[in-house]
């Protein structure tokens, strides 16, 4: 959650911060393919505990580090299950390959790679390609379950 916001709303990857505690963080963007004059607010959450069972109709993506213990409180507690509802997305290093875990929990998986961190923010050129890609995704995503201008889907 530390670096999640400055990736998602700045297209800048950085370090995880250890000391961050935040469990909630809110980001706005316009999505142009759902309504173009305003700006869209996500929520970002650690994890669906606080969660109320209309909530699962509003999520957009989940990201992953693929771990399978990571689903144990959610909706769909099967990663595979779990997936065929929400769109997934892994984010990992360029040049590595992504989990075997990745590829088992089926093919709505997106993966993405930055470049690893060198200590320096001069390198970090790519990530807002790679931002970018994962917002077309969502976007995409978001439009196939019936998000319209001022409607969210009934049920995933």
């Amino acid at each position: 959650m530390s670096n999640i916001k400055s990736f998602l709303e700045g297209g800048r990857y950085t370090p995880p911060d250890s000391t961050s505690t935040a469990t909630m963080l809110h980001i706005t963007r316009v999505m142009k393919e759902i309504d173009p004059t305003r700006p869209m607010r996500f929520i970002l959450v650690e994890g669906p505990e606080q969660f109320k069972p209309e909530y699962w109709n509003r999520v957009v993506a989940v990201f992953t580090t693929g771990q399978s213990w990571q689903f144990k409180n959610y909706r769909w507690s099967s990663a595979t299950e779990l997936f065929k509802h929400v769109l997934g997305i892994y984010v990992g290093w360029r040049g590595e390959q992504p989990p075997d875990s990745i590829k088992s929990f089926g093919k709505r998986i997106m993966t993405c790679q930055v470049d690893k961190w060198s200590g320096s923010d001069a390198s970090r050129w790519r990530d807002r390609e790679v931002v970018e890609a994962v917002w077309k995704a969502i976007e995409g995503n978001m439009r196939a379950k019936g998000w319209k201008r001022d409607a969210a889907p009934a049920s995933i």
